[in-house]
C-alpha cells in the first residue's frame, strides 16, 4: 500500500510539472498561429487598399491611408469605403477584405476556430478584447522631422492575450507588450504597411467622411 501510494505521489508530481509546461507550450504555440494569420490579412489589407484606390472616380485622389482611415463615399457613382482602423477584424467594415480570400484559405481564431472575419471576433466595446487572438488594426504618426516633410503614417496589427487587465474590469491585454496607442507597443504587432500623412484635398465636393 506505501508502495502504491508512493507511485500516486510521484505520478501527481510530475502532472503538476508536465500539465502547465504543456498548458503554455500549447498557448504559445496558438499565438504563433495568430500571427502567422494576421501576417495573411497584412496582405489582403494591402490588396484591399490598392482596389480601392484604383476604383475611385478620376476628379478624387484618395490615398490608402485614407481608405485605411476615414469613411468614404462619392455621391457619384454610390461608392462606398468603411474605414479599418481601430477595428478588429471581425467587424463588418472588413467584409470586402475577405472577399478577397477563398473561402479554404480564411484564416481562423485558434482560440475558438472560427473565421477571423466572423462576428464572434469582434469586440465593439472593448480594445483590448478579454477574447484571445482578435486581431486589430492600428497605427501611429510618425514624429515629423525638423525642416522634413509631413512624416509617414505606420499602420501594424495587433492581437489580444488571454490575460484579463486588472485596473480596467471587463478588458483584456494585448498580447506580448503589444498596445495600441503606443508606438513601442504598436511595432510589437504585425506591420502591414505605412503611407505619407498627407490630408486628403478634393477638387471638389464629392465625399463624406468621418474619422
Amino acid at each position: 500500500m506505501l508502495e502504491f501510494l508512493l507511485v500516486l505521489a510521484l505520478i501527481g508530481f510530475m502532472l503538476a510539472v508536465i500539465l502547465p509546461r504543456f498548458q503554455r507550450a500549447a498557448q504559445t504555440s496558438r499565438f504563433v498561429e495568430v500571427r502567422q494569420q494576421a501576417t495573411e490579412i497584412a496582405s489582403f489589407i494591402n490588396q484591399w487598399t490598392d482596389s480601392q484606390v484604383r476604383a475611385q472616380l478620376a476628379d478624387t485622389s484618395f490615398t490608402p491611408k485614407d481608405f485605411l482611415m476615414e469613411r468614404v463615399s462619392t455621391t457619384n457613382n454610390n461608392f462606398k469605403s468603411e474605414p479599418l482602423h481601430h477595428h478588429y477584424t471581425g467587424s463588418d467594415n472588413f467584409n470586402s477584405v475577405e472577399m478577397l480570400i477563398s473561402p479554404d484559405d480564411i484564416p481562423r481564431n485558434p482560440f475558438n476556430q472560427a473565421s477571423c472575419f466572423d462576428l464572434v471576433n469582434d469586440d465593439l466595446k472593448r480594445a483590448p478584447s478579454p477574447k484571445p487572438g482578435l486581431i486589430y488594426l492600428t497605427s501611429f504618426r510618425e514624429k515629423r522631422r525638423l525642416g522634413g516633410d509631413r512624416g509617414f503614417r505606420f499602420f501594424y496589427l495587433v492581437y489580444t492575450g488571454t490575460d484579463s487587465n486588472p485596473r480596467v474590469s471587463g478588458f483584456g491585454v494585448w498580447y506580448g507588450g503589444m498596445d495600441d496607442e503606443i508606438e513601442p507597443g504598436i511595432r510589437r504587432g504585425v506591420f502591414v504597411n505605412r503611407y505619407p500623412d498627407i490630408p486628403y484635398r478634393s477638387s471638389r465636393i464629392v465625399d463624406e467622411r468621418r474619422r
